[in-house]
């Protein structure tokens, strides 16, 4: 298989030939170095070789650079890749059809500082790892910098990038000058300026991102400078709603106070109030008025006097009237009055 994949790669060297993506193997070579600074190496199947500058790199090589050393590295498709103090790198996958410009290009971000620059191959064929998450790419330089025990920060100088979870939760970056944090649990944060962004355990700017400080070979100008990046960050634009001058300031909405509310409209008063305001119910005084005298009605009991002094007047006529008809009729011994008695004789 070997054989094949070199053969492939010796007749894609060859004018005029046609050739097809080329799949590298194991140890199959991918693209080479551009500077070695002090001791890199390059590791593969328990071999270790020490690199030079123009030697070449493999696949699923680890690429491990000394703590005060640097390397850069050109891969075939003209991707491009600084390593900084300490890092660490798997050259992981390289598929590429130059006719093309179609492939599967990925690389792990181990530890340390990087700059990732993309080269010929449409931008959904680059896939860069990072501990716990991946990032894609759109036309992008960026620095990324890993610590194991820590977690991973990207910063973006151009293009756009989307940065995964290993649950398939995705964050778009597309405004460079940001950064985006990787947590050591697998979270990406919200991205943000350097003044802005979680810096626990990252070290400073400088160290973090040597690059921006120094910057490579690969790319001599590049757009942000490391007092660029703090600036940014300390004189992020806040959004204020225009204000007018102070001599007619915009109306506010406030509360009005109890005192306004009372001058506006009147409002329920204490009982207090009330009560001076007008006299309750039970504390009226009756003040004497004159009026003029009316004529007494005559009442149910005048009536009713009326009635029995004529009953008893009518009683009165007519005992007189019985005593005076009981006399005519012969109650006294010398009366004048007959009686039916009187009307028989004695036998």
């Amino acid at each position: 298989m070997r054989r094949l994949t070199a053969a492939a790669v010796a007749f894609s060297l060859c004018p005029g030939l046609v050739v097809g993506p080329v799949y590298a193997a194991g140890g199959d070579p991918i693209g080479a170095t551009l500077s070695v600074v002090d001791i890199v190496t390059a590791a593969y199947n328990r071999d270790t070789r020490t690199l030079g500058a123009g030697d070449d790199v493999r696949q699923n090589e680890l690429i491990d650079v000394s703590k005060d050393g640097s390397t850069e590295l050109k891969l075939n498709d003209d991707t491009k890749l600084a390593l900084g103090p300490g890092a660490k790198l798997l050259l992981d996958k390289f598929v590429y059809d130059s006719e093309k410009a179609t492939g599967d290009i990925g690389v792990d971000l181990v530890e340390g500082a990087f700059r990732f620059m993309t080269g010929k191959a449409k931008k959904p064929s680059y896939v860069v790892k990072v501990p716990r998450a991946s990032i894609t790419v759109r036309g992008t330089i960026f620095d990324v910098f890993v610590k194991t025990d820590v977690g991973s920060w990207l910063l973006l100088h151009e293009g756009a990038v989307t940065v995964c979870d290993e649950r398939g939760r995705c964050r778009d970056l597309d405004e460079p000058g940001k950064l985006v944090r990787i947590t050591n649990a697998g979270e990406v944060e919200v991205p943000a300026h350097w003044n802005k962004v979680d810096k626990s355990g990252l070290p400073p700017l400088d160290t973090s991102f040597p690059f921006v400080a120094k910057p490579p070979k690969i790319d001599p100008k590049p757009i942000f400078t490391t007092d660029e990046l703090i600036k940014l960050g300390a004189l992020a634009p806040v959004i204020v709603p225009p204000r007018k001058v102070k001599d007619d300031p915009p109306p506010r909405r406030t509360k009005t106070p109890k005192t306004e509310k009372a001058e506006d409209k009147p409002s329920k008063k204490r009982k207090t109030e009330q009560a001076e305001d007008k006299p309750s119910k039970k504390k009226l005084v009756k003040v004497a008025v004159p009026v003029k005298p009316k004529k007494p009605k005559p009442t149910k009991r005048a009536s009713n006097d009326d009635a029995a002094a004529k009953a008893a007047l009518g009683i009165a006529i007519g005992v007189g009237i019985g005593i005076g008809l009981g006399k005519i009729g012969g109650g006294g011994g010398k009366g004048g009055g007959r009686s039916p008695g009187n009307r028989y004789s004695p036998n």
